[in-house]
């Protein structure tokens, strides 16, 4: 590895023409700067000057170790001015939802990244659990959650709520009731589906649902595409409770609906990020996009 202060010398003396100058611009003695390029020289192994008397001339591995001087202070120049200088509208955004807040979020994050040519977004739907363990290890830097966490090195900031839907088939909405038509259609199973499901039953207020449970219904399909779950409620296979976003963003939404309940069923949502890191300034896109959604 090439010592850097020696090389420096080498390069001020270059610049400066005159050992004695170079001394004095460097806060060095004359044979303090002689000393750095002969040390120089015998770590490479070659002559970089000639000395002619008090002065010198480059040889040709002088110039070249001059210009390779040159280009790592320019390089060194432009890495101090990116650290000091966070740019907005470049760099990369990654972060992490369930499959629904994605969706909603995805169109906003692409009109932001076509705004900006410099914006790299990367997106990745997941459950709760794997959300906080890749921001926890810095995979991606930042999520939206539905639970708080107690995780020592993540702090959350509390978004709102994302409001949960029982949703049927236009027809089935306006014929049946939220009961008759789960246990006669059966239930669209999703990975979230028990859970949100769970919470219809819990926090509805519908009467004929509050002693109702999961196993007791029959689950008609499977699926684990977000963006394809609705495509059977809107043939009338089956019913699924799914975020209000879900069916706002699907090119489904105009053959189904949601049943009414007494009380808004829905759960909080979480900003999740690293607890000591403070995220650059092209973040501030992201939550404003987030903070415009509106998810209930």
């Amino acid at each position: 590895m090439i010592n850097t202060t020696w090389l420096n010398t080498f390069k001020t003396l270059v610049e400066v023409g005159h050992f004695t100058h170079t001394a004095e611009k460097l806060y060095m003695t004359q044979p303090g700067v002689s000393q750095h390029i002969k040390k120089l020289e015998a770590s490479l192994s070659v002559d970089l000057i000639i000395r002619e008397g008090k002065a010198f001339e480059l040889t040709e591995q002088g110039r070249l170790v001059y210009d390779y001087a040159c280009d790592l202070a320019t390089r060194e120049k432009a890495l101090i001015e990116n650290l000091t200088f966070d740019d907005p509208e470049s760099g990369h955004l990654s972060f992490s939802a369930s499959g629904a807040i994605v969706t909603a979020l995805y169109p906003s994050l692409l009109s932001l990244q076509k705004q900006y040519s410099g914006l790299r977004v990367n997106v990745e739907a997941a459950p709760n659990k794997r959300i906080l363990e890749s921001v926890a290890d810095g995979t991606i830097d930042s999520g939206i959650v539905t639970a708080s966490t107690q995780h020592p090195e993540l702090s959350t900031e509390y978004l709102g709520q994302l409001e949960l839907c029982l949703i049927g088939e236009k027809e089935m909405v306006s014929n049946m009731s939220a009961y008759e038509a789960i246990r006669q259609q059966g239930i669209i199973n999703h990975p979230d589906a028990q859970y949100y499901l769970q919470k219809i039953f819990d926090d509805s207020g519908i009467e004929e649902l509050k002693q109702a449970d999961w196993k007791d219904f029959h689950k008609v399909s499977y699926i684990n595409q977000h963006s394809q779950i609705l495509q059977p409620v809107s043939l009338g296979i089956g019913v699924t409770v799914l975020p209000k976003v879900a069916i706002d963003y699907s090119e489904y939404s105009n053959n189904v609906d949601v049943w009414p309940t007494k009380q808004l069923v829905s759960e909080p949502l979480y900003f999740v990020q690293k607890k000591r890191r403070k995220l650059p300034a092209r973040y501030s896109f992201l939550l404003d996009v987030i903070k415009a959604t509106k998810f209930s």
